[in-house]
């Protein structure tokens, strides 16, 4: 079990913080304006201090223990504090704001929130930017935790302690056909559909996808002539082909195809939004949370 200290100087927490966020001694020292003899000592301190040596040097660089990760969030959380208390009172001002918000998510999540996005921040006013990055589940945690992207996007929940999340848009999931389709009339019944050619879009290189599930509960199962990795390819090669595809509502409706209820129940498309507990009180991180709120309305 760690140990945890009584008393540690609080200056050790933002060397903490730095070699967390860079993965480097070096590059710590560089934010910090500190030697790197001055880096090192400082994590030799808190090494002792938490009985744990906190970060282990790897070919990819300075790389945190399960112990670090534990206290990451506590950290940073209490760092946040001190840095409110020099601005009391002081609200973020999306207006006078030179702030980049930067996410990850995926190519079909991109696109069907950030056009939302942007336009509610227009709306505002706000000088901010945005910048969305590929999703990495098995980065996410560290990449929040760290700085480095204010928030993940995903369809699929992020189960971890140390991150928060909200719903920030739900739609609902059709079967999408070209205009003119010889095979599907003006309603599409189990048969129909089972008749058709699909296209499937997934991250993962292999297994099923929410559909397929569905229809192994009623014992069916569907023919992908395709499978492909881009979401955002699915509108285009079923607007030039044949093939079918499950997707959002939305996303059918842009591309000007034809939106067919599935004739089976599926669950809808939803996407969370995911945020560390470190960044839970920065004023601007809310602000954003409140424009990710509204955008499930715009």
């Amino acid at each position: 079990m760690m140990k945890r200290p009584r008393r540690v100087d609080l200056n050790l927490f933002r060397v903490f913080d730095a070699i967390y966020q860079e993965g480097s001694l070096t590059r710590a020292g560089e934010v910090l304006h500190l030697t790197q003899p001055a880096v090192s000592n400082a994590l030799s301190r808190l090494r002792a201090a938490y009985d744990d040596p906190l970060f282990v040097r790897t070919a990819g660089g300075m790389v945190p223990t399960p112990a670090a990760e534990t206290i990451v969030a506590d950290i940073r959380g209490a760092l946040q504090l001190l840095d409110d208390t020099l601005q009391p009172g002081e609200a973020f001002d999306p207006r006078r704001a030179r702030r980049r918000f930067r996410l990850s998510a995926g190519d079909q999540t991109a696109a069907m929130l950030a056009p939302r996005l942007l336009r509610l921040i227009a709306a505002s006013d706000a000088g901010v930017e945005l910048e969305i990055l590929p999703l990495k589940r098995e980065a996410a945690v560290h990449e929040l935790a760290s700085g480095q992207i204010d928030f993940a996007l995903d369809a699929i929940p992020l189960a971890d302690p140390q991150l928060l999340s909200m719903k920030v848009l739900e739609d609902e999931m059709v079967c999408a056909v070209r205009l003119g389709h010889p095979l599907v009339g003006r309603r599409l019944t189990l048969a129909q559909y089972l008749a058709l050619s699909h296209v499937h879009a997934s991250s993962r290189r292999q297994g099923p996808g929410l559909t397929d599930l569905a229809l192994k509960r009623l014992g069916k199962q569907r023919r992908i002539a395709l499978r492909l990795p881009h979401h955002l390819a699915l509108p285009h090669i079923v607007a030039a082909t044949d093939l079918a595809a499950s997707m959002p509502r939305s996303l059918a409706v842009a591309h000007a195809l034809r939106a067919l209820p599935l004739p089976f129940a599926t669950p809808p498309a939803e996407i969370y939004a995911f945020w560390h507990k470190s960044a839970n009180l920065d004023r601007g991180n809310q602000w954003f949370r409140e424009i990710l709120a509204r955008s499930s309305a715009a």
